[in-house]
């Protein structure tokens, strides 16, 4: 080998030693980036235990029962971030008044058991919670003595007292599981401030064919009327066919006149037409469109009516009962 090529190898030698030296130093400084990487991911199947004060005033309410292991902290949600529990769900709430809401979930009994959702929503006040627990409410479930406005399923219970409305839901359905939730249920109860008297919606209506567990409170945009607001509604079963009662005490009779006509007005604007009904009085209208017919009458300052009865009959029948039932009162 050649002078030439020797040194030709020393210096190719030389750059690689230099290039190793190099590596060597830029792998002993630490990246953040790197670091970061390397951790182990945050569990996110979990809610992560929040330091400092509960988030809201419904999240001390929820109790601690023996028997309900916690399994994660109280979460408490707001206007803004309610949607990011309930999606979907969560507009019928906001609609209504909502406040807050704080919920918690339990095991029940030995590792496999139950688990359990507690949900407490504050939603301001009575007529406000009555509204969302109305409208949540399954066709055909059965009335539960918890409280005034309450009701059950195979596996969950709900109910309102004063301004709250409560959601207890398990993922099975038994019934020493139902007998546990009721106990649960007394605890949060006691933890509630009092509500004094709760008003049962179903005693506005006549009593006769009436469907108690169809009687709503519909906060907003009645039968879509836009700023029909505040509406009971209570679903029929009578001799001549079915219909929907409605009724809404209103501050003054102008007001109410005033809705009565706004609502006429929407019924015409939609294609109903106004029909002679025979032994009618002259001041209640009735109107009718693919034989659907609606009665609309203000007695005092309620406005009141007959929505979607699937006869003539039916729809008469109601608006005399109504009429009825509502006379002498302011």
């Amino acid at each position: 080998m050649g002078a030439a090529q020797k040194l030709t190898g020393y210096g190719i030698l030389a750059v690689l030693g230099l290039i190793a030296v190099g590596l060597f130093i830029q792998q002993s400084r630490f990246n953040p980036a790197v670091i970061v990487a390397m951790r182990a991911p945050e569990l996110t199947g979990r809610p992560q235990a929040v330091a400092g004060p509960a988030q809201a005033a419904t999240a001390a309410l929820i109790p601690e029962v023996e028997g309900f292991a916690p399994l994660a902290p109280t979460q408490s949600y707001g206007p803004e971030t309610l949607s990011d529990k309930i999606d979907g769900k969560a507009e019928l709430y906001l609609s209504a008044g909502f406040k807050e809401m704080s919920c918690r979930s339990f095991g029940l009994g030995d590792p496999g058991g139950a688990h359990v959702e507690v949900l407490l929503y504050d939603m301001g006040s009575a007529p406000n919670a009555f509204a969302v627990f109305s409208g949540q409410r399954r066709p055909g479930s059965p009335g539960s003595s918890l409280t005034p406005n309450a009701y059950a399923t195979a596996n969950a219970l709900f109910f309102t007292q004063g301004q709250y409305y409560v959601e207890i839901v398990a993922d099975r359905a038994s019934a020493a599981l139902h007998r546990s939730l009721e106990a649960y249920a007394k605890a949060l109860l006691a933890k509630l401030p009092a509500a004094g008297e709760t008003q049962d919606a179903a005693a506005l209506f006549p009593e006769e064919g009436l469907v108690r567990e169809t009687v709503r409170l519909c906060p907003t945009d009645t039968f879509c009327l836009e700023g029909l607001n505040n509406v009971f509604t209570g679903e029929y079963s009578l001799k001549g066919g079915k219909a929907t009662a409605f009724i809404a005490v209103r501050d003054t009779l102008e007001q109410a006149q005033a809705e009565a006509k706004r609502y006429l007005d929407f019924l015409a604007a939609n294609g109903y037409q106004k029909v002679q009904a025979p032994g009618s009085p002259g001041d209640l209208p009735v109107l009718v469109l693919d034989n659907s017919f609606e009665i609309v009458f203000v007695e005092g300052r309620t406005l009141a009516g007959v929505h979607d009865a699937t006869s003539l009959a039916a729809a008469l029948e109601l608006a005399a009962q109504l009429r009825n039932a509502l006379k002498g009162k302011p």
